[in-house]
């Protein structure tokens, strides 16, 4: 598989009855198989296709995770054109930038919010002709406003012919052709638009699955939004080139109940969620619960700790295994192999509290302008503290000031519309500058000390890294966030 849309035509040639994809109705889980939303994607394919977009032309979408979302980014790039995510709680101001930056000609809308957001900074964006909203009729609907289902319905009534040269199209799409422009957070400056190719996707999802073993009996749980390119990579893309199975959450605020109906076999998640896990579990755990805990955690990690375990410690294991770990086990929907964390710094004492219980969470770590993943533990081989070892097709080292280097064919060309930037970004060698400290063992597993705009320089011109002092404020459980 060479690019995304071989992703979908590989799905639809060896299980085209496969449900890859349920989306929560009535609270309940209802499926979609491939071959549903292989027609979908047709249909809105062609429907873009009579609003005039063409190839290399720039489509938004503002939406949370769901079925749509899907559609949206297959039809889009199907056509050789080019995906911007939005994210759905941006202001209206940074939304404007990301239009304009971006010289969008279309915006998919989930909500009658985002639409309402949309319509207040549409005069602000001159490129911008059409607004395709999710939900259902609009009454009093301003011109360039068009339902998705109505662009769903004018594909539906298309020729076999023209439905079928748009599935013929998709085998015309290239490596190099660019995919998505995702827009970095913009924390100390305006956002900067990652251009990503199918190429540099493709290679992170290609490594993902030589390092994890994740097959097409896997399911895995979407809740973390695919607007961020975490998600989007190892929770969607990843997951279908496997074969798998995506459910929707219905929102984030519904995580744990729709883990008990959805039973995932994976999670992606960001540190906050196993967190936020271990908070409920330490402050519920009272009493004889609580003397029961830590039992089991001290019982976990003897038996993690020895190669050969003997009768006795066999036995303690699987009477903790009955009162607590398959408790655990079944409140994340009974079937979880394990977790996958990224995003930010997983304390390296979390790891161990989960993986006591009989948990593995697999740390890894990346950037936008990455794909994002570059390195990552391994189910059978990890460390805690660390961020694993380099995927397969990436090299790292360590440049000026220990700062982590990395090469390879998953890393961004540059920024969008933004030399400078790029300059500052890649070297002339092609060396990404990540702008984060690290230290690289014999074993070659990466730790992440800090970034470098955040070290703390003293009088004695000794540099503290902040983030090895928040990461033990923050595991007291009264605090939520520190800033050192």
């Amino acid at each position: 598989m060479k690019t995304l849309l071989d992703i979908l035509t590989s799905n639809l040639k060896a299980s085209p009855d496969h449900a890859s994809f349920w989306v929560k109705r009535k609270r309940t889980f209802k499926p979609i198989t491939n071959s549903q939303m292989a027609e979908s994607i047709v249909s809105f394919s062609l429907g873009l296709k009579s609003l005039g977009l063409k190839a290399k032309h720039h489509v938004a979408i503002v939406s949370n995770n769901r079925p749509e979302w899907v559609i949206t980014d297959f039809a889009v790039i199907g056509l050789g054109a080019c995906l911007v995510p939005v994210y759905p709680t941006l202001s209206a101001a940074d939304m404007a930038f990301i239009l304009n930056d971006s010289e969008a000609t279309m915006v998919v809308a989930e909500t009658k919010d985002h639409l309402d957001q949309i319509l207040s900074i549409k005069k602000d964006c001159p490129k911008l002709t059409h607004i395709i909203f999710m939900g259902e009729a609009l009454e009093d609907r301003e011109k360039g406003i068009t339902l998705f289902s109505e662009v769903t319905a004018v594909g539906d009534v298309c020729t076999p012919e023209e439905r079928q040269a748009i599935r013929k199209g998709w085998a015309k799409i290239e490596p190099d052709h660019l995919a998505t422009i995702v827009y970095t957070s913009g924390t100390t400056s305006k956002p900067k638009g990652v251009c990503l190719t199918h190429q540099n996707i493709m290679t992170n999802v290609a490594d993902i699955l030589q390092v994890l073993p994740i097959t097409s009996s896997d399911v895995v749980l979407s809740f973390l939004p695919l607007s961020h390119v975490f998600e989007r990579t190892a929770g969607y893309y990843t997951v279908l080139a496997a074969g798998g199975t995506i459910y929707y959450a219905e929102s984030i605020h519904s995580v744990s109940d729709d883990m008990r109906l959805a039973h995932p076999t994976v999670v992606v998640s960001v540190p906050r969620l196993y967190e936020k896990v271990q908070a409920t579990m330490l402050a519920t755990a009272t009493g004889v619960k609580g003397v029961i805990l830590r039992l089991a955690l001290r019982v976990g990690r003897a038996y993690r700790m020895t190669s050969h375990p003997g009768m006795a410690l066999k036995l303690a294991h699987q009477m903790m295994n009955r009162l607590v770990y398959s408790k655990l086990r079944y409140k994340l929907g009974g079937r979880l192999r394990f977790f996958v964390s990224g995003g930010a710094p997983l304390r390296k004492d979390l790891a161990e509290f989960f993986c006591d219980l009989g948990v593995v969470i697999i740390e890894g770590y990346g950037m936008t302008e990455t794909s994002p993943v570059l390195t990552c533990n391994r189910l059978d081989h990890y460390q805690f503290g660390s961020v694993g070892l380099a995927l397969p097709s990436v090299e790292l080292k360590l440049g000026a000031q220990d700062e982590l280097l990395a090469k390879g064919p998953s890393i961004t060309s540059g920024y969008w519309k933004r030399p400078d930037a790029t300059a500052e970004l890649l070297d002339g060698n092609g060396w990404l500058h990540t702008g984060d400290v690290a230290k690289i063992d014999k074993a070659g597993f990466v730790t992440i000390v800090d970034r470098i705009k955040e070290l703390i320089v003293l009088s004695n011109g000794k540099k503290v890294p902040p983030q090895v002092i928040e990461s033990q404020i923050k595991a007291n459980r009264l605090v939520a966030q520190v800033m050192v």
